[in-house]
């Protein structure tokens, strides 16, 4: 009968490095060896010295980050459908039949996206904010590593599937690094590698993808692929599949500490403690 487009409830760390690319080659970003204007040089690059966790909604109190309960899934101290009502909307259209002045039929688009705005308990209308971390290498750090040049290069991001409309704008607020710190107790980061590393506690939920294989936790599971493309092999925008991985989705609860590398593509391996 129509289009309905769903919305993840959190950004994946793949969208940001989508768009952190895109932003960085638009506004002439030139690291050293890279030409202007090259999409695909510049996403490697960014591959190579930055590193993303996925982004989820922060409340001014809590990151509303997703888990498994035995009440079901919660987002931080929030029920599903309390999520939904509170960050969720959606936007619908569709084409008119003139000759009956009602709704063609198969025309109706609806898309869901998570709200720009929230209403706080004591009634105010805030702006929402996702937060997460951004793992720099020391080329990263020199041409990115601070306040002058994040802004200058990040300052807005888009992600998402509707910019048309102007979904999925992301503009930078410095002023949250703080207040963020320690609210996630049981998650430890550790910069010992090239590839930055995450450890869990026990019965904590992932916040990231993670290949299924060897893994025992509760929670849903999902084929993950996505979409690339590669002028220098002449395809077709978005034509080439990334290899088909399974893996347990974000807010999943593993019965064990576990040790995880977070990849390039924003994905949590597991590795050997």
């Amino acid at each position: 009968m129509g289009n309905v487009q769903g919305t993840r409830y959190w950004v994946p760390a793949r969208n940001l490095w989508g768009a952190i690319t895109e932003r960085l080659t638009r506004s002439g970003f030139r690291p050293t060896g890279v030409p202007p204007g090259d999409y695909q040089r510049i996403g490697e690059w960014v591959k190579e010295h930055c590193g993303f966790t996925y982004f989820f909604v922060y409340d001014g109190n809590e990151i509303l980050y997703p888990h498994w309960t035995e009440e079901g899934l919660h987002y931080g101290s929030l029920s599903t459908p309390d999520f939904e009502r509170h960050w969720l909307s959606a936007h619908v259209t569709t084409a008119l039949d003139a000759s009956t002045t009602s709704a063609e039929t198969g025309s109706l688009h609806e898309v869901e996206f998570i709200a720009p705005y929230w209403t706080a308990g004591s009634g105010e209308v805030q702006r929402t904010k996702v937060c997460g971390w951004v793992f720099l290498d020391e080329v990263g750090l020199q041409e990115l590593g601070t306040e002058q040049k994040w802004n200058k290069w990040l300052r807005e991001l888009q992600i998402g599937g509707e910019r048309r409309y102007g979904f999925g704008r992301l503009r930078l607020s410095l002023d949250g690094w703080a207040k963020t710190q320690g609210l996630l107790p049981g998650y430890a980061v550790h910069l010992d590698g090239k590839q930055p590393k995450v450890t869990i506690d026990e019965f904590r939920a992932v916040l990231a993808h993670v290949p299924t294989e060897g893994i025992q936790g509760k929670g849903l599971i999902e084929p993950l692929v996505g979409r690339e493309t590669d002028t220098r092999k002449s395809h077709a925008f978005g034509c080439r599949l990334t290899c088909g991985v399974m893996c347990w989705t974000p807010g999943s609860v593993l019965k064990s500490a576990t040790r995880f590398e977070i990849t390039p593509q924003g994905l949590w391996s597991p590795i050997e403690q």
